[in-house]
């Protein structure tokens, strides 16, 4: 009897206030680069570790992504709000049996990814993949995350053969100059 090689999924979690070009492409290098099945786009309502307040709502932000992501048939936006990835990864693991899953983070995150409400939990159910962002280059290798978790970095992969546990990759990509917080900044300077 054959073995059944595990399908690939990957999660990108984000504010997405709002969601743009550079997200499409980090969501489509991600797919490439990891082989994979699926990408589950996931809406965070509030980023737990920020205080801030959102320029659009929840509502919007989920309406934005579905637009954004509706001509590309392997990204999918997740509808159930976790507050914690950690909780994400286990919905999703527990939705989609037999699946290897991947967790996306940009390296605008790093610096407080050690602060992640059980981070080692969501390192044992998935893998951790971390993009290079333009501007944050230098972030990775300052964060405490790095200092704790460098040794387990995967530098060569195959996708299938990866088990979770602790493991991680970090994928360069000069990215696009576009984020955010720069199109809010444009969207203030418009209203007022």
């Amino acid at each position: 009897m054959r073995k059944i090689e595990k399908q690939s999924i990957g999660i990108f979690g984000g504010s997405f206030d709002p969601p743009h070009k550079g997200h499409i492409h980090i969501a489509r290098l991600f797919i490439k680069k990891l082989k994979l099945k699926k990408l589950i786009w996931s809406v965070s309502e509030k980023n737990p570790l920020l205080k801030k307040k959102y320029f659009y709502s929840y509502k919007e932000r989920m309406s934005l992504s579905k637009n954004i992501v509706k001509k590309f048939k392997k990204i999918i936006v997740n509808e159930s709000n976790k507050k914690y990835s950690f909780q994400l990864v286990n919905f999703i693991k527990k939705k989609y049996h037999n699946k290897k899953l991947f967790f996306l983070i940009g390296t605008d995150n790093v610096k407080s990814l050690h602060k992640w409400k059980n981070l080692p939990q969501l390192m044992n159910c998935s893998t951790l993949v971390i993009i290079n962002r333009p501007g944050y280059k230098k972030e990775l290798k300052k964060s405490v995350f790095f200092r704790k978790y460098h040794k387990f970095l995967l530098k060569k992969y195959d996708t299938s053969k990866i088990i979770p546990q602790k493991s991680w990759i970090y994928i360069k990509d000069k990215g696009i100059k576009i984020s955010s917080s720069s199109i809010k900044n444009r969207l203030y300077k418009t209203n007022n």
